[in-house]
């Protein structure tokens, strides 16, 4: 299934969060506990097409919250507006 961003928004990819590292825990912590998340994420742009600038494939910084997970059927896509873009990593 595909999708086209309408309305100034860009379909992203964000990376998958691994927690564990396979070292064992120097102490314990409470049944269900998460480590906090960074305030902000790079994500990787697949298509800006309602876009006014070419961004493409390139890696830009964008605020967790702002990042909008759209399910339709069985896939889910996640899209933010461009005004959220704080950055691109080169």
């Amino acid at each position: 299934m595909k999708i086209t961003p309408q309305n100034r928004h860009l379909l992203i990819e964000v990376p998958s969060e691994t927690e564990d590292d396979g070292k064992p825990a120097t102490f314990l912590l409470p049944e269900g506990y998460e480590v906090p998340k960074s305030e902000h994420v790079k994500v990787k742009v697949l298509d800006d097409s309602a876009c006014q600038r070419a961004i493409y494939g390139s890696h830009i910084i964008v605020p967790r919250h702002m990042i909008q997970e759209i399910s339709v059927g069985d896939t889910t896509f996640n899209l933010v507006l461009e005004n959220y873009v704080l950055a691109s990593v080169e």
